[in-house]
Order: C-alpha cells, then structure tokens, then sequence
C-alpha cells in the first residue's frame, strides 16, 4: 500500500470512530475497550485490502484519469478538426482564386463580344452607306 492509501485508510477510519464516537470517549478509553471501534477497523482493512482503487483517494485519482483521458481526446477531436479547418481554408482560398480568374475571362470574352458586336454595326452603317450613296450616283 503506498502512502496515499494508508493515510486516506486513517482517514476514513478516523472520520468513522468520531461518527459512532464522541471525542472525549476516545480519549478516556483504552482502545482495546472499544469493541465497536474495532470492528470499524477490522471493516476498514477488509475493505482497503480488497478494494484499493476505490478508496476515496482511488476514486478520486480514477476519476482524473478518467478526466485526462476525456480531455487527451478532446484535444485530439481539436487538432482532427482544426487540420479539416486548414484543409477546407486552402480548398477556399483556391475556389477564390479559380473564381477570380474566371470572373477575368469571363471579362474578357464580354470585351471581345462587345467589340465584335460594335465593329459589326460599324461594318453594316458602312455598308448600308455604300448601298445608298451606289444608289443615289449610279442608278440615278
């Protein structure tokens, strides 16, 4: 048994003698007169010797291993999603970039339709031109 233990096994057996004793009745006896006090220790022992990880010590040391072990987890939940964050950053900042350059091709394409359009009416006011100045000289 190591230290914890033994000093959490006088704890509780002390914490029990002044549940069923009076202070002043354990000073003024002899132990060996209190029967009662020595089957709390015997109950004591039993229990320690066949239970120490559920001393009060035991559960209280389970229980933060329990609390670690959570808390590893989380932080291992944290690292999964926050490497899922990274991933999906890069996945967006290259869905921003394609984004933009197709928005300048996109551009692009309507200044060239937009020239192609405007060199065709230039093309028909020019055409239109010749027909009515051919017809006006030459078939009149």
């Amino acid at each position: 048994m190591n230290d914890k233990d033994a000093f959490s096994f006088l704890n509780e057996v002390k914490n029990e003698l002044l549940k069923n004793f009076s202070v002043e009745e354990l000073m003024n006896t002899n132990g060996l007169q209190l029967n009662k006090g020595t089957e709390i220790l015997k109950k004591k022992m039993g229990y320690y010797n066949s239970h120490p990880i559920t001393t009060s010590n035991g559960e209280i040391i389970e229980n933060l291993n329990l609390a670690k072990g959570a808390m590893i987890e989380n932080v291992e939940a944290l690292l999964q999603r926050d490497d899922k964050i990274e991933i999906i950053a890069k996945k967006s900042d290259s869905l921003k970039d394609f984004s933009n350059n197709f928005s300048h091709v996109v551009e692009n394409l309507r200044n060239k339709e937009s020239e192609r359009k405007n060199k065709f009416i230039i093309y028909s006011v020019i055409i239109v031109g010749i027909l009515i100045l051919l017809y006006i000289f030459v078939l009149k």
